[in-house]
């Protein structure tokens, strides 16, 4: 008879290899078809790393449609394993998935510009849920700077795009990139490139501070709004320090016995280097005239 839990590993372990197939061939410099093809292999990862943990958790049989020999879809076992409709990861899942069905009928060069941050996210969700439902470190068997995808970044040119392809495909492409727009920012990693004064000679690359010439630069002062700077309220502070702990493998020690780190112990640290009121760390949301003036409302600086 065969064991549960040796199918369930079979299972973690055959997802791990597509999931690093799909790095692998994305990264690939000498192939073109990034997007879809790494498509096709991080969905699969899900597919069985999903159909692992529900095994796991409600047995074998709800793997399975009631009634039949014919196990559950990659988009029911999403639907079956985060219930939350709006949940940013299945939000993400669902358009990947979306990737998958339809990239066989339409392959273009552009898919890239339009699913390369949306591909980024699944990767790095992949990697937590991975920790989260089974314990496991993917980068035990990967570098983990090698999880950020190389993605081209460049601007989507609506007249090459209708010049290139069908009207069909321009159509699909189209729609594609508005329903990933109107996402707004749930299901993608932003990229950002940021420049520092320094004197250091190793420095990337260097520019002279002019206010024009094309390798120039000059010292912007702009508002830094509060609410973006700081995006930590205490709970999701001490569940993100928890995470980080997790991965790290660090585990906190009070009076010799092992404990999970909590709210208590982050007010600890918080009272110890001053946090509160110092707007290195901390900002007062506090309006004046509410009910509760003099009670910190504070988020904690990224």
């Amino acid at each position: 008879m065969i064991d549960a839990m040796d199918v369930v590993n079979r299972l973690i372990d055959k997802s791990q290899e597509a999931f690093l197939l799909a790095i692998e061939l994305y990264n690939r410099p000498t192939i073109r078809y990034h997007a879809e093809g790494c498509c096709f292999f991080l969905c699969n990862a899900w597919e069985l790393m999903l159909k692992a943990h529900i095994s796991k958790t409600l047995g074998e049989s709800a793997v399975f449609y009631p009634d039949s020999d014919r196990s559950l879809s990659l988009t029911d076992r999403v639907k079956k394993v985060f219930t939350n409709a709006n949940d940013p990861l299945r939000r993400n899942l669902e358009i990947v998935i979306e990737l998958r069905n339809t990239s066989t009928h339409y392959v273009t060069d552009e898919y890239e510009l339009f699913y390369g941050p949306v591909l980024q996210y699944c990767v790095e969700r992949y990697d937590e849920k991975l920790r989260e439902f089974h314990g496991i470190e993917i980068s035990d068997r990967i570098p983990e700077n090698y999880l950020a995808l190389s993605v081209r970044r460049g601007s989507v040119d609506i007249d090459s795009i209708r010049a290139r392809y069908s009207k069909e495909i321009v159509e699909k492409m189209l729609t594609l990139g508005a329903n990933i727009a109107a996402e707004g920012t749930v299901g993608a990693v932003p990229y950002s490139t940021e420049l520092w004064l320094t004197k250091k000679k190793d420095a990337d690359f260097s520019v002279r501070i002019a206010s024009d010439a094309d390798a120039a630069a000059t010292i912007l002062r702009t508002l830094t709004d509060p609410i973006n700077k700081y995006k930590y309220r205490t709970k999701t502070a001490v569940r993100f320090i928890r995470a980080k702990l997790a991965k790290a493998g660090v585990c906190v020690m009070v009076n010799g016995e092992p404990k999970e780190f909590n709210n208590y112990h982050f007010q600890v640290f918080a009272d110890f280097y001053e946090m509160k009121g110092n707007e290195s760390y901390s900002y007062n949301f506090a309006l004046w005239g509410n009910s509760l003036v003099g009670a910190i409302r504070s988020r904690l600086s990224t």
